[in-house]
């Protein structure tokens, strides 16, 4: 039961680290924000196919990184995590998002900006996508 000075939890979710918690040695949990943080993370880096029974779920990301790098592509990729963040996570409205090709690096830094419903400030979700080789 929540108390008056207990935060009421909106989202919950598994943290995909599996680390025990040191108390009750059970799987860790991610709560509110790190739970979405968490799930946008996972979408993007699903590649379509791969998971089973849903063919379409996840980004096309991971294609366009074996593209030549140019700006093009680097739009093409923005769009895509806009759209598949509007098709596979609810829980985000999308302010911003940016992907930056940093061509010495040959590298995209993304830099989402979104608000999670039912919490009022907006959340920054930052990564670097890089084809491994």
């Amino acid at each position: 039961m929540a108390t008056k000075n207990t935060p009421k939890r909106i989202y919950k979710d598994i943290d995909m680290s599996f680390k025990p918690n040191v108390l009750t040695k059970d799987i860790g949990k991610k709560f509110d924000v790190n739970a979405v943080k968490q799930s946008l993370k996972n979408v993007l880096l699903t590649q379509k196919g791969e998971k089973p029974f849903n063919p379409n779920y996840g980004s096309g990301i991971y294609d366009l990184l074996f593209e030549p790098m140019d700006y093009l592509v680097s739009s093409v990729m923005q769009k895509e995590i806009e759209t598949t963040i509007e098709n596979y996570e609810p829980r985000v409205e999308l302010i911003d998002v940016e992907c930056e090709p940093n061509f010495d690096l040959e590298q995209y830094e993304i830099r989402i900006e979104f608000y999670v419903i039912g919490v009022k400030e907006p959340q920054v979700y930052t990564n670097v996508l890089q084809r491994l080789r």
